[in-house]
């Protein structure tokens, strides 16, 4: 009878395998009722087959609170304002849940409040005015989002910092709790750099206080205009207004420019503006369109530009200057050419305006450069590049005509003769280059 209870034994390490494996499912939602009834197998003495079922467990998931929130952020801000912090809370228990939510508020300066805000869409922005101390009930898997106010002191010392510590507590289980650190840093109101042409701290220009010499020096003929490009960057922690003021004199205290002299301010867009406003850790670009008048005297004057900010007295000058010279050919206009032997369009040595007296065979190719640049202090308008494909050569369309600036012409039929490239528009310093290349005939 001993090899009756084999059978017996193996159902029995099944049933007991399949418990195992259906504990490696998810949690479980709170309140789902698990029940469990056994059955038994076996054979009597007389080989007949029967099953016992035993009674009934039931088993109440209870519910195990568990939430998470993202780590803080890190800013910088101003006496007296206000900085935003967005967070979220998200239930990961297996019931429905409500959050309190608390901020301590410690460092070396301390938050004259911290108030918290429903930010549902999660844009950092408040959706309302209501305060609001709780998330509410949140479902399992729900996030409930929301802003962090507070308001910095009046005089807190740059560099000084201040933390925030959001925490949100499990209305189901209390010692359940999530925590989220965000930091500020006490900035100036704002910083103000102008600089030359680009932005950033590489920039001509760049630095505090006024240079010793000029950063760029515009030339321009009696009657005419010239353009310079300031660069405003705020490096503080605040947005600003500044005014903008132009003078022959550094210390700016005596604002009259010369006889018939006038210096317009423009936009990116072109609009004529007087001040300019720069976002915290931002930059503006803003023009000088300077105008000297017919009879002028020849010579180069000094000319400074100055930012200020009428609120917070925050101010910065550039030091430039400005060469009145007789009105002449301000368009210069070099060619230079190489070697291209195997005609693949790449150059073979580096383009130079010496002659080729080597290599230049029969099928061998040319490549020519043509490049126009203005040389003046304003600009010039309808520029057009044109070259004719020398005598005993044909046009090369490996690598063809090609133009750095503006658009290239070539005609609709019939042998390529002349080559054309209408660039339009050169600004004060701007070039452009005209390539192509031409195949000693064979």
């Amino acid at each position: 009878m001993q090899a009756l209870k084999l059978p017996t034994r193996l159902v029995l390490a099944a049933t007991i395998f399949a418990a195992a494996a259906n504990g490696a499912n998810a949690a479980t939602a709170a309140g789902t009722t698990i029940s469990n009834t056994a059955t038994a197998t076996y054979l009597d003495s007389t080989l007949g087959s029967h099953t016992t079922t035993s009674n009934t467990v039931v088993t109440t998931v209870q519910q195990v609170a568990s939430l998470t929130m993202p780590a803080g952020t890190a800013k910088n801000a101003s006496a007296g304002t206000q900085v935003v912090y967005a967070h979220s809370v998200t239930n990961t228990g297996n019931g429905t849940d409500t959050f309190a939510l608390a901020a301590a508020n410690t460092g070396t300066f301390s938050m004259t409040n911290v108030v918290f805000y429903a930010d549902a869409n999660g844009d950092g922005v408040a959706d309302n005015a209501t305060p609001v101390t709780t998330t509410g009930p949140l479902a399992t898997g729900a996030t409930f989002k929301f802003v962090a106010v507070g308001t910095l002191p009046a005089a807190p010392a740059n560099g000084t910092t201040n933390t925030i510590t959001v925490t949100a507590t499990s209305g189901f289980t209390n010692t359940v709790t999530a925590t989220s650190v965000d930091t500020t840093t006490a900035a100036s109101a704002a910083h103000i750099d102008i600089t030359a042409n680009t932005a950033g701290v590489g920039a001509p220009g760049a630095g505090a206080g006024l240079e010793a010499s000029a950063v760029v020096t515009n030339t321009v003929a009696p009657g005419g205009t010239t353009r310079y490009t300031l660069v405003l960057n705020n490096s503080g922690g605040s947005p600003d207004t500044f005014n903008l003021q132009a003078a022959v004199d550094g210390t700016f205290a005596n604002l009259t420019l010369p006889t018939g002299w006038t210096v317009v301010f423009k936009d990116a867009a072109g609009n004529v503006i007087t001040n300019a406003t720069v976002a915290a850790n931002s930059s503006v670009q803003v023009f000088a369109d300077v105008f000297v008048p017919a009879g002028s005297a020849l010579g180069t004057t000094d000319l400074y530009f100055r930012v200020m900010s009428p609120t917070s007295g925050v101010t910065d000058k550039i030091h430039n200057a400005i060469t009145i010279a007789a009105a002449g050919n301000q368009l210069t206009l070099t060619k230079v050419q190489a070697l291209d032997a195997d005609c693949n369009g790449v150059a073979d040595t580096a383009y130079s305006n010496a002659p080729i007296t080597t290599g230049a065979i029969p099928g061998a190719c040319i490549r020519y450069q043509i490049t126009a640049t203005n040389a003046g202090g304003t600009d010039v308008g309808a520029v057009v590049i044109k070259d004719d494909v020398p005598a005993n050569t044909t046009y090369h369309t490996t690598n063809a005509l090609a133009a750095t600036l503006g658009a290239i012409v070539l005609p609709l039929t019939g042998p390529v003769t002349t080559l054309q490239a209408n660039v339009g528009t050169l600004h004060t310093g701007e070039s452009s280059t005209m390539s192509f290349g031409v195949r000693i005939n064979p």
